[in-house]
């Protein structure tokens, strides 16, 4: 019987044209990307600050014991930091801080409360302290600080760490004068640059020396400390935000004849200038707080308007060390994130530091409302 083979052949017929694929639905383009948040800076530095409460002053050459005592981390910008974060408001820190063991309690101290330190440039040297005395039940303190000019941050480490975007607001403790001018003027050329997302500038003021008024006549907000008023003796805040003001406006005369002349007329080898565009009206100046819960606050503003608001008498003094670091903090969070008008962020600010006196460290500061009416029933 033979076999049969059947062979199956399989033909593959060519097709010149696919059949069309039914089109996708269209699609919604997606959303843009949420813009960064942006924060508050404060630039400055941070030390290890050892407390101690006795009943009356020391005399010298007597040895005294004291009952109460304490060790934390201080600095003005650190405090600042500290009661921001408190208040609800994201922040960062900007100096150059240690890598000693004795510091190491104060980076842990960063992290816990939701500091960011991350651009922080870090150094082998030993960390700035500071040596506090202060009487119970009253403001009185006095302060024995150790720093390293050397260890103070420049102008090549803040250009390097500090990304413009991510802030909203930058506030100066003002150590190094001479640096911190040269850190303004690059934030400020920032904003010429890109004005849809400045940033507000504001600093401390301790003294009338000319390059801190250099400073001060560069920002938006100036913070006047209560030393000021002491180590001039001035009689009120009207007239403490007074001598600041004349003090800016002779600085800024003083820089303004250093400066080369500028004249619409040709001189030899230069084009004509168009006189339209030569500079007009100088700027009146930044507006000058003064914080003094004890008198009220008092505040100049640019054209000259004076505000002023009520005094406060905190029931009991606990302890007063960070009272103006509390004040400018809680006026930065009023403006800028409850949106408050400048007169009710004073008032904020005062009844902030009214608290603040009355309890040690600022962790009862969690509890201050968030807001002005809150504070009229806290």
């Amino acid at each position: 019987m033979k076999k049969q083979i059947v062979r199956e052949f399989i033909t593959v017929k060519k097709v010149r044209y696919l059949p069309r694929q039914p089109s996708p639905p269209p699609q919604t383009p997606p959303p843009p990307p949420t813009p960064p948040l942006r924060q508050v800076l404060v630039v400055g530095c941070c030390s290890l600050d050892l407390v101690t409460v006795c009943e009356v002053h020391p005399t010298a050459g007597v040895d005294q014991r004291t009952s109460e005592g304490c060790w934390r981390r201080g600095g003005s910008a650190s405090d600042m930091c500290s009661v921001l974060r408190r208040l609800g408001t994201s922040c960062e820190f900007l100096g150059r801080l240690s890598r000693a063991s004795a510091f190491e309690e104060l980076l842990t101290s960063f992290h816990s409360m939701g500091i960011d330190i991350s651009h922080c440039p870090m150094s082998a040297q030993q960390p700035p302290h500071r040596s506090i005395i202060t009487i119970r039940g009253s403001e009185t303190h006095t302060i024995l600080e150790y720093s390293n000019r050397r260890q103070e941050l420049t102008f090549q480490q803040f250009i390097g760490a500090i990304d413009y975007q991510r802030y909203s607001w930058l506030h100066f403790e003002c150590r190094n004068p001479m640096e911190t001018v040269r850190m303004i003027r690059a934030v400020r050329a920032f904003n010429e640059r890109c004005p849809e997302a400045r940033i507000i500038l504001s600093a401390d003021l301790g003294s009338l020396k000319k390059p801190s008024l250099m400073v001060a006549d560069l920002v938006d907000y100036v913070f006047v400390r209560k030393q000021l008023k002491q180590a001039y003796s001035y009689m009120n805040g009207h007239e403490t935000v007074w001598a600041v003001r004349d003090g800016l406006r002779q600085v800024r005369a003083e820089w303004e004849k250093a400066q080369p002349r500028k004249t619409p007329h040709p001189t030899q080898g230069t084009p004509p200038v168009d006189p339209n565009l030569c500079p007009g009206v100088a700027q009146n100046g930044p507006t000058i707080i003064y914080n003094n819960f004890a008198e009220g606050a008092s505040c100049l503003l640019p054209d000259d308007t004076f505000l002023k608001v009520g005094p406060h008498t905190p029931q009991k003094i606990v302890d007063a060390i960070g009272e103006n670091e509390t004040f400018a903090a809680a006026v930065i969070y009023a403006l800028l994130e409850a949106k408050l008008r400048l007169r009710d962020a004073l008032e904020y600010g005062t009844r902030a530091a009214v608290f603040k006196v009355q309890q040690n460290g600022f962790d009862g500061l969690r509890c201050l409302p968030k807001d002005l009416i809150g504070c009229y029933y806290a």
